[in-house]
């Protein structure tokens, strides 16, 4: 009996996922250079793909892949596949979900509070030995920040309920209402952003969410305000979240994700009041643990005709 073709974007996702070449017809795409090409000639047969979520599967890449039929994603973001498009030609699309969600939540979590009273400038105060020469200024209490969650998914929803203790006040804005949910949804994100003294980016990363923090969302929250994100760095207008960083017209941004990556982090120098990750929010152990395995269990699964998990199209 023949394996199933599966289709692997790099050598770094293989390693990570190891799916066996005792089950699966292994497909690779590292070091071609004109992939297209590639799948062109080589491309039929192969019915699953197994991806960090960024590489191209759009119109034109279907065509080539006549047989496809899955699309296993180990990340949660899913921003280089056309979902529609794959919905259309009956293409299932599975991601990370809720596997990473907390390690996620966790580390906006902490961006948030070590903006907020200031740990890097604390740790930097006391290298510098100016602490004998005077105290720093008190900073905000937590318990009376504004905290409006862009996006109530997975991540949003684990990111409340880990703030509530803190006894801020908490709302949120999504595209859909959520009846069940504790915190209060305002109508637009604008309206969020004004209300809000930390605006926390946890939305899912696709086209659908391509701009969505507009230069009016970065004004409304103004002068005094933090931003946070999560999600991906295309969710933000990021040249006005800098112009506005720059002329004081925005108060800080704590970021995980930038629009392109990696970045050149001198780049930045002159951007002020910004505390900035590789993109590191879900990389834990156990993140990685589950997160790998759920991708080869999907694939699993969907050879053996069993239901997907996590499926979004």
């Amino acid at each position: 009996m023949s394996r199933p073709r599966l289709l692997v974007m790099s050598e770094a996702i293989e390693k990570l996922v190891r799916p066996p070449e005792t089950e699966f017809d292994i497909v690779r795409l590292e070091g071609v250079g004109d992939r297209d090409a590639f799948l062109r000639q080589h491309g039929a047969g192969i019915a699953a793909a197994l991806t960090s979520g960024v590489e191209r599967f759009d119109q034109a890449r279907f065509d080539l892949l006549p047989d496809l039929r899955l699309i296993a994603t180990i990340t949660a973001g899913v921003s280089g596949i056309d979902l529609v498009a794959a919905a259309a030609r009956g293409i299932a699309v599975t991601n990370a979900g809720d596997l990473n969600a907390g390690d996620v939540a966790d580390f906006a979590v902490t961006l948030m509070l070590a903006h907020a009273r200031e740990v890097v400038a604390n740790d930097r105060w006391v290298r510098e030995d100016r602490w004998p020469e005077a105290r720093r200024r008190p900073a905000r209490s937590i318990a009376t920040h504004r905290v409006g969650i862009v996006g109530l998914g997975h991540i949003g929803q684990a990111i409340a309920a880990r703030l509530a203790p803190f006894g801020c006040e908490i709302a949120w804005w999504g595209p859909r209402p959520k009846p069940e949910a504790p915190w209060p949804r305002f109508d637009s994100l604008d309206e969020l952003a004004a209300w809000a003294t930390i605006l926390i980016v946890a939305a899912r990363g696709d086209d659908s969410t391509r701009g969505l923090v507009t230069r009016d969302v970065i004004e409304a929250l103004g002068p005094e305000g933090l931003i946070v994100n999560v999600s991906r760095g295309f969710v933000i207008d990021e040249p006005a979240m800098i112009a506005a960083l720059k002329d004081r017209r925005l108060g800080g941004a704590a970021l995980d994700v930038f629009d392109r990556e990696p970045i050149k982090g001198s780049d930045w120098a002159e951007v002020p009041n910004v505390l900035m990750a590789p993109h590191v929010a879900g990389v834990t152990h156990e993140a990685f643990a589950a997160v790998f395995a759920g991708a080869l269990d999907n694939i699993r699964r969907h050879f053996a005709g069993q239901p997907l998990l996590r499926r979004l199209a």
